[in-house]
């Protein structure tokens, strides 16, 4: 699992979009058990798959990954120039103090420091209720332990422990309080809740997890209010208990609360009238955004590690013209496209990129001479899987140059590619970007 900022983009862009697709076609829905399901799948949908590298293939539907980091760009661009472009490899170098890898740090410290800050929160709230339950007066109840406080709060549940103040209700409403109470506790709504605070601990940076909590509590308060008065309690006499609630303190969002969110969607969704089975279609349009959001995780945009804008660059058809010798040399041994084309450690070609980023260093010399620019890299995988005849089309510096080359002479071993069942020497290009934050010259 590799984290950077791209993914982390991803990740807030798809939970927003689920979450507005809820807003906007299911959140008045009753069939609320699905939207559970809805609520929580594309949840961990959204904050799981963009850290990944997925090596699925998409067969013709596979252009979908254009939009995010120009790979079927990249093809166009090299078929039409003799060539097979990789996407562009970044680094930047320290002449800055505000350098990116310095703002990324910065950026790093911010975030561990609000996990720790929000751990913090959630094991204080925890410790509490922890108290609460060991300091009370435990009342068996069948599966589940009724404890009793004096503490002026709202009642409250998390597993099979049920929190309450008896002083404060009569004995039918404490009837009704329990049995919504045991709803929550035997359908594992408190799970539910457990896997969102660790997720809101993780991701506190992404405004719309907030969202998905209240959605999903409030759904669980549905499913309760909804079971409660199908076995048996008066519905006057059960609304009136709702509004007879204060907010009450809150600890932390593990807890099922009775008296959560008391508000007039609540109340009314209680004499709203059943969905239609056939509204229940509308879950089926969310699958084919989920795929949409997998091509577009196909490819990995971890080239950009160190930027957020890389220029889509291709090289102009001059130069890669070669001479007579070459191309005696290549023209029936080198492809540029075939039926298979040659795969990184198992991976797309596209990935090559990152074993570049990941071993490429920003040569002194340059840095002090404040050199930056584009050099432009060809290589080929030949039948046995190894990269050779690696060359500099297009230079920007010699120091810049011997770098670019040394990194791609350190690959490790390729599946090779093949053509009609048949192993076959494939050619390929980059473009190697050096770039300095208060350069004072670039070529």
């Amino acid at each position: 699992m590799d984290i950077n900022f791209i993914n982390i983009i991803e990740s807030v862009v798809t939970l927003a979009l689920f979450y507005f697709f809820y807003q906007r076609f299911l959140k008045k829905e009753t069939f609320h058990q699905l939207n559970r399901v809805y609520l929580l799948t594309t949840l961990l949908f959204a904050v799981s798959v963009p850290f990944f590298q997925l090596n699925i293939d998409f067969g013709n539907i596979s252009f979908l990954s254009f939009a995010k980091n120009s790979d079927v760009a990249n093809t166009i661009a090299g078929l039409k120039n003799g060539y097979n472009e990789l996407g562009a490899v970044i680094i930047y170098g320290s002449a800055s103090k505000f350098s990116w890898p310095f703002i990324r740090e910065i950026l790093g410290l911010i975030y561990y420091f609000g996990v720790l800050l929000s751990a913090l929160f959630f094991m204080a709230g925890l410790i509490r209720i922890i108290l609460l339950i060991s300091f009370g007066k435990k009342i068996r109840y069948g599966r589940y332990s009724i404890i009793e406080t004096k503490n002026s709060m709202v009642p409250f549940s998390l597993f099979k422990w049920i929190i309450i103040n008896p002083e404060k209700y009569s004995s039918y409403d404490i009837k009704q309080v329990i049995a919504h109470e045991k709803i929550h506790a035997f359908q594992l709504h408190s799970l539910d809740l457990i896997i969102i605070e660790v997720l809101v601990i993780l991701f506190w940076f992404n405004p719309f997890i907030y969202g998905y909590r209240k959605s999903i509590r409030e759904v669980h308060e549905y499913l309760a209010d909804e079971a409660v008065l199908r076995n048996g309690f008066d519905k006057i006499s059960y609304q009136q208990l709702l509004f007879k609630q204060a907010s009450g303190s809150r600890f932390i969002g593990l807890t099922s609360r009775f008296s959560y969110s008391l508000s007039k969607n609540r109340l009314k969704m209680l004499t709203m009238m059943k969905s239609k089975n056939s509204s229940k279609i509308k879950l089926a349009l969310a699958i084919p955004l989920a795929i949409a959001f997998m091509a577009f995780f196909t490819n990995s945009a971890d080239f950009v590690k160190a930027s957020n804008n890389t220029d889509l660059v291709t090289i102009e058809q001059k130069d890669t013209v070669k001479t007579n010798d070459e191309e005696k040399k290549f023209s029936e041994d080198v492809y540029y496209k075939v039926d298979k084309m040659p795969r990184f450690q198992g991976k797309k070609p596209s990935h090559f990129r990152n074993f570049v980023t990941e071993n490429l260093n920003y040569p002194e010399e340059a840095v002090k001479h404040k050199l930056s620019g584009k050099v432009y890299v060809s290589f080929t995988i030949d039948k046995e899987g190894n990269l050779v005849d690696a060359e500099v089309i297009r230079s920007a510096y010699p120091v810049l140059d011997a770098e670019a080359l040394r990194v791609t002479n350190l690959s490790p071993k390729w599946e090779a590619g093949e053509n009609q069942g048949e192993k076959v020497n494939v050619r390929f290009t980059f473009p190697v970007i050096f770039s300095l934050e208060n350069k004072t010259q670039e070529k």
